[in-house]
């Protein structure tokens, strides 16, 4: 399994969603030789971890914990795609890709497998060119395309690559059928395209909630995720600014990093409420279950989302969400509250709902934490769905 994000360098959902995977993989008695392009720590989570730069002295890829690391395109490619934040990588994403792909090679070589398994664009050259080596079969996992990233202002290369490696694959896995949509648009025949939904750990019996560190009763309303705009974090803001005119005590907690920051700092300043929207930065996993137990309602008012992990979490958690009704995870889970990402008064007519009708909150609540306990949504159903594809791939 080739990845390009897992602790302690992790940006988004793909370093969650990795581990989830290697977890139930291992957990259902499967060997899983997980390959990424730093150094890493040994036999994470069950599976045997392989840095590619043991194996290519030209990869250096030393990357801080910002969402710019895994997506962005080279400062030359377009000025939409400029670095705003530091270099996270030897020299250029591109060249990062190569020799990933020339490493693997040699990791191909060495290492006995059945299947070869890859993580969205990043990987794939990886994976093709371990198969080139090996002769096995190539599956190649999507979470995200670069539509969904970029909208209209795609980077060509990458799309490209994107589209190269989808069509190479022996079989693909999209996480939600809203991306499978865009993979047959590709080119990739619906038949080779398997759906497997991310799940979570089911619930435990306990209802544990954190006090609001901002006073007792004070409710909070929670975005988290890339303050980038594939999550639209400039809706929720103009969404809290008409919340905050009519509820004097709810506060708003931005969780994330991104290339959006400071436009929603100035945001918050114009529209006066700068002093009841907290950014928090970058979360670990332990923070981000306590802040989703702690708040009154998730907001994910994405404009693209291929699926949607937060939803997932937010929800073992205990907590309500609304979303975009196109997101994938709306796909999977029944008991969510929806609205179209662009309607920034319905989205504030729902947070207004949440916040003030506790009963309403606590139905939802107990709704999807049956819906949760019913459904096989674990890790190890993700595994078995994701097995069922190796093999298919394999015959």
């Amino acid at each position: 399994m080739f990845g390009w994000e897992y602790p302690p360098y992790s940006a988004g959902g793909l370093a969650t969603a990795t581990i989830a995977l290697t977890d139930g993989l291992v957990r259902l008695g499967h060997e899983v030789v997980l390959v990424v392009p730093f150094p890493a720590a040994p036999d994470a989570s069950g599976a045997r971890v392989v840095s590619a730069s043991d194996i290519s002295p030209n990869l250096r890829m030393l990357r801080v914990a910002s969402p710019l690391t895994p997506y962005s395109a080279p400062a030359s490619a377009a000025p939409w795609a400029r670095r705003l934040g530091p270099t996270a990588y030897r020299s250029t994403l591109f060249d990062d890709v190569e020799d990933y792909a020339q490493a693997a090679r040699e990791i191909a070589a060495r290492h006995t497998h059945d299947v070869i398994h890859v993580h969205d664009w990043m990987t794939y050259a990886a994976g093709i060119a371990a198969r080139h080596v090996s002769g096995k079969p190539l599956v190649a996992h999507i979470h995200a395309t670069e539509r969904d990233r970029s909208g209209e202002w795609q980077n060509p290369d990458i799309r490209r690559r994107e589209i190269d490696g989808l069509r190479a694959a022996d079989r693909v896995i999209a996480n939600s059928y809203v991306t499978k949509r865009q993979v047959v648009e590709y080119g990739v025949r619906d038949e080779h395209v398997d759906v497997v939904h991310w799940g979570v750990d089911r619930p435990d019996d306990r209802d544990v909630r954190f006090r609001s560190p901002f006073g007792e009763h004070v409710p909070i309303i929670a975005f988290v995720g890339r303050v980038v705009m594939q999550k639209g974090p400039d809706y929720f803001i103009e969404a809290a600014a008409r919340v905050a005119a009519l509820n004097a005590e709810v506060c708003f907690v931005v969780a994330g990093t991104g290339d959006m920051l400071p436009q929603l700092f100035e945001r918050c300043i114009a529209l006066g409420i700068a002093h009841r929207v907290f950014f928090t930065g970058g979360l670990s996993r332990a923070e981000a279950e306590r802040l989703y137990r702690m708040a009154s309602v998730v907001v994910m008012p994405s404009v693209a989302e291929p699926f949607g992990l937060v939803a997932l979490e937010s929800l073992r958690a205990g907590t309500p969400v609304i979303v975009s009704r196109t997101s994938g995870v709306a796909e999977a889970i029944a008991n969510l509250l929806t609205v179209d990402f662009w309607d920034v008064n319905d989205i504030a007519d729902k947070m207004l709902v949440v916040v003030s009708d506790p009963v309403l909150a606590a139905e939802v609540r107990d709704r999807t934490r049956e819906e949760l306990q019913e459904l096989r949504r674990g890790p190890d159903e993700s595994a078995r769905l994701t097995i069922e594809s190796f093999q298919a791939a394999i015959g």
